[in-house]
């Protein structure tokens, strides 16, 4: 029995309090413990499959100059800060991380062999590429640091018929390498990362500071004010995050100016960082007329020009360049790499768009005969997400909990003999 959860995001609550709460984790090994007692199944494998930690969305890499950021040039700085963030991740989990070690997880499964597996994403590559962050990671997930599966960039198990990646390399913005997806491939720093930390960390960041500076504000007032700024990246889907900004201004009419300029700051410090310059030359093509480099660009432009066109235009524009990147990078990515996979594979896992789902891709005969029902299966997030009301006049967010399961027919019994998968979504509003 394998259950593949994702996109946890653990952070230092730097840049917002996002963190789950520890019961979360013991309601989930509650559920878990449920369906493997009405298996057969003999040992459960809990595969953490990417985003289990963030270490962009914070505060502490505007302590550093950007060479020493994660798109700087790997320096012994860089380093340090990068296991600074980790313990304080470590610091402010410590009741999550406790769940995690393998004499609790024993105790939680008795006479079950218990293993938990890690596949780094794109918010926690550092993970993979620090080995002092990887000895930390094993500790705090109790992972047998002899298991070759552990900080692989792929899970694949034959007998269960699955393959699992955190679902990044199709993400034009968060993954940089080539189709080989090798090693070095992975370790290349994608657009993403630097939009993460100095756009999404940095507005909420750089408001309070330009407010304190020019407005008189109670402290519940400015608190109330830079957590709403830094729900940014919870706002689903993606194009309706400049609505999430345009909703936040009407609601704070008295200090448009103000947050006009923090985001014209910022994207004006965003453009000048080296990396996004290079960026920019590199994947700007003159024969493409709406490239990656492009639909960066356009929004940058949006949101440097909030107090010259009109709201409408404004959203017209944004929503245009999301529907042309489109948002069926994940399904389109894994119908190509099951044409890569053995026969065996049957269900394809991916985590990182934070939306859980389940979509049926072909049915193919195999040599024997035998027919294949391929499946793609999406684990979603753990996070706190907000949807935009179908009025416009606002959001509304609710908590989750998501997780998938796939068990080989011997530990759960079917007519076709084959490996069944189950989903779970679980939400709480309140």
């Amino acid at each position: 029995m394998i259950v593949f959860i994702s996109d946890l995001h653990f952070v230092d609550e730097t840049a917002g309090q996002h963190n789950l709460s520890a019961e979360a984790f013991i309601k989930f090994f509650k559920s878990v413990k449920v369906h493997l007692e009405n298996t057969k199944a003999k040992e459960v494998k809990i595969v953490f499959l990417g985003d289990i930690f963030d270490l962009l969305r914070t505060e502490e890499w505007f302590k550093e100059r950007e060479e020493d950021r994660p798109w700087g040039n790997n320096t012994e700085n860089m380093r340090k800060r990068a296991k600074n963030i980790l313990e304080k991740i470590e610091d402010k989990n410590k009741d999550t991380f406790s769940l995690f070690s393998k004499e609790a997880l024993e105790n939680q499964f008795e006479g079950v062999k218990v293993e938990t597996i890690f596949i780094p994403g794109n918010h926690d590559r550092l993970c993979r590429m620090i080995d002092e962050l990887k000895e930390k990671v094993i500790e705090l997930l109790g992972l047998n640091a002899g298991n070759p599966d552990n900080f692989k960039h792929y899970f694949s198990n034959l007998e269960h018929g699955v393959y699992a990646v955190h679902g990044h390399i199709f993400d034009k913005f968060n993954y940089e390498g080539s189709h080989f997806y090798s090693d070095e491939d992975y370790g290349l720093v994608p657009i993403g990362d630097p939009i993460t930390t100095e756009i999404v960390a940095k507005i909420p960041y750089k408001l309070i500071q330009n407010i304190e500076s020019k407005v008189e504000l109670s402290k519940t007032e400015k608190v109330q004010l830079k957590n709403n700024f830094q729900e940014i990246e919870n706002v689903r889907p993606f194009n309706t995050i400049l609505k999430w900004l345009l909703f936040q201004i009407k609601t704070n009419l008295n200090l448009k100016e103000i947050i006009g300029d923090t985001i014209e700051e910022t994207m004006e410090e965003f453009n000048n960082l080296q990396f996004v310059k290079n960026w920019y030359r590199h994947h700007d093509k003159w024969y493409n007329p709406f490239d990656t480099a492009d639909i960066i660009q356009a929004g940058i432009f949006c949101l440097e020009n909030f107090k010259i066109f009109s709201w409408e235009k404004l959203l017209g524009i944004i929503d245009k360049a999301i529907r042309r990147f489109g948002s069926q990078f994940d399904i389109e990515g894994s119908i190509k790499l099951f044409s890569a996979l053995s026969d065996n594979i049957q269900y394809i896992v991916m985590g990182h768009t934070h939306i859980p789902l389940q979509r049926a891709l072909f049915i193919d005969k195999k040599e024997n005969k035998k027919i294949r029902e391929s499946v793609y299966l999406n684990t979603g997030t753990w996070r706190k997400n907000y949807y935009e009301c179908k009025t416009g006049n606002g959001f509304i967010g609710w908590k989750n909990m998501n997780y998938v399961i796939i068990y080989t027919p011997q530990e759960k019994p079917n007519k076709n003999n084959s490996t069944v998968f189950e989903t779970w979504q679980g939400t709480l509003f309140h």
